[in-house]
């Protein structure tokens, strides 16, 4: 009985002695806990599981930040494809061995920056000009510096997509894939927004002119059809003049085929002469109509017949 109770202050005594030992245990601290993530992720690489990976590097350089740790994050986005991701992080983790004196970490992250840039996806954001105050640019839903505009920038592969908008204009959207080894060039041109019935821009914008590039084209083929006039009916005399030498027109005879090709000619040529002369009188007139685009008018061209014939005529719609 004595051998029993003996036995029960000794097992007591030995419990109260471990009891204090065992609260007084330290919770894990940041640094072990970035260690063991980093382990872990480090075995996952090496089989490839880079999904996994990456996020658990990530944690341990939030945790305890570290050049060894920054160079096996970019690493291993590097290996998930996330070129660009990888591309900012191994030029971070270069600065960093620089300031920590570690060649051997700088060597390799120089090494794998040479052998990324030129697979890098790339952007380039172009807005004709002129540029609207407050503008504003998102690529995936973030903002970005508007100083990216006609800069080649590095992306992920996949799928982006680019906002570009200011005040008074609509916002212009692209969404498009981006590959490997690929600029993809994203050109914006910002419309107006309209402000009910008047389509009046918004007073804090200068709008472009309504019209103008139409009318220079009017007046460019214009141009383009009075010189093939000049030229169809200088081929017309010459044609013509060869006609002379071997037909009577007062008799509507020719000696022989050359002589009737040459009076085919002729006509042909009258006539092409003829209706390009026409049509540039017709576009120049239209061009002129349609004034400098400052008016929400419009000219239109129409036909109508008339006694005799028909004829074409301008009509201007208000």
């Amino acid at each position: 009985m004595l051998s029993r109770r003996l036995a029960g202050v000794l097992a007591l005594g030995a419990a109260s002695l471990l009891a204090p030992r065992a609260a007084s245990a330290a919770p894990l601290t940041d640094e072990q806990v970035a260690q063991s993530l980093f382990e872990t992720a480090r075995a996952l690489m090496e089989r490839g599981d880079y999904a996994k990976a990456c996020p658990m590097l990530a944690e341990s350089q939030r945790l305890d930040p570290g050049g060894g740790t920054l160079l096996n994050v970019a690493l291993c986005h590097e290996g998930e494809g996330k070129l660009a991701t990888a591309y900012f992080e191994l030029n971070q983790a270069a600065t960093q061995a620089v300031k920590d004196g570690r060649k051997d970490r700088e060597d390799i992250a120089r090494e794998h920056l040479a052998r990324l840039a030129p697979r890098l996806p790339r952007l380039l954001v172009r807005v004709a000009a002129p540029r609207p105050e407050g503008l504003a640019i998102q690529i995936d839903g973030s903002p970005a510096n508007v100083a990216v505009i006609d800069v080649p920038t590095p992306v992920d592969p996949g799928r982006h997509v680019v906002e570009v908008s200011a005040p008074g204009y609509q916002t212009s959207r692209w969404e498009g894939e981006s590959s490997p080894s690929v600029t993809s060039e994203v050109a914006v041109v910002l419309q107006p927004t309209t402000t009910g019935a008047g389509d009046a821009a918004s007073p804090d914008v200068e709008r472009p002119k309504r019209g103008t590039s139409t009318r220079t084209y009017l007046f460019w083929g214009a141009g383009g059809l009075a010189v093939g006039s000049i030229v169809f009916f200088a081929l017309s005399t010459t044609a013509r003049s060869d006609a002379l030498e071997k037909c009577i027109p007062d008799r509507n005879f020719c000696s022989d085929d050359d002589g009737v090709g040459a009076v085919g000619r002729a006509r042909a040529f009258a006539w092409v002469s003829l209706g390009a002369l026409s049509a540039a009188a017709v576009m120049g007139g239209v061009g002129l109509f349609m004034g400098d685009g400052s008016s929400t008018s419009a000219a239109t061209l129409s036909a109508r017949p008339v006694a005799g014939g028909g004829a074409l005529s301008f009509e201007r719609r208000f």
